[in-house]
């Protein structure tokens, strides 16, 4: 499902938009936006259209379209929710790589916790980085998430192992922190 609009205060989330599949393509022909993230390979149009439709109608996924400035620079969702043990796995992605250091991963990771725990009975949120990717360690840290454990040598980039650090943020954790 689509999330609903919120606002920050440098970024907006809102539903995506299948017309804007072309545009999140060209992020995944970057080398350097992908060499941080779990995909590594673009999709097809056709894929990648099929992959919004899909996500507006799941009901085991949260997904938001992220904008800065105006205009579209990424997503962020929560996916693969288990209802009934109340947690699911987060993702963002900032492909428009002219809206990186602006402090978007920090405020968008923190909106998407807010909305979760706060409108949902979510309990749990996991997450994950690349070992290397310093922007989204600082900006899950930031935000509350924890270090819980590490896959290691899980992804091949440039020509060496890569380990998967995995974290997550706990409700209980989240409202300590923000005095809910």
């Amino acid at each position: 499902m689509y999330g609903p609009v919120i606002q920050g205060k440098v970024a907006r989330l809102r539903p995506l938009r299948v017309e804007e599949a072309e545009q999140m393509i060209a992020w995944f022909e970057d080398v350097e936006v992908t060499r941080t993230i779990l995909r590594r390979f673009p999709p097809s149009l056709t894929d990648e259209r099929e992959w919004i439709e899909k996500l507006a109608t799941s009901p085991n996924d949260i997904i938001w379209a992220i904008e800065y400035e105006g205009r579209l620079v990424g997503t962020t969702g929560v996916h693969g929710i288990d209802w009934p043990n109340q947690h699911g796995t987060t993702g963002t992605l900032i492909g428009d790589r002219s809206a990186w250091g602006k402090g978007l991963g920090t405020e968008v990771m923190q909106l998407r916790a807010r909305f979760v725990f706060t409108e949902t009975t979510l309990q749990k949120l996991n997450s994950g980085y690349l070992d290397g990717n310093t922007a989204s360690a600082r900006a899950q840290a930031r935000c509350g998430y924890v270090e819980i454990g590490r896959m290691r040598k899980e992804y091949f980039r440039d020509g060496k192992w890569i380990d998967q650090i995995m974290t997550e943020l706990l409700r209980e954790d989240w409202e300590k922190a923000n005095s809910v």
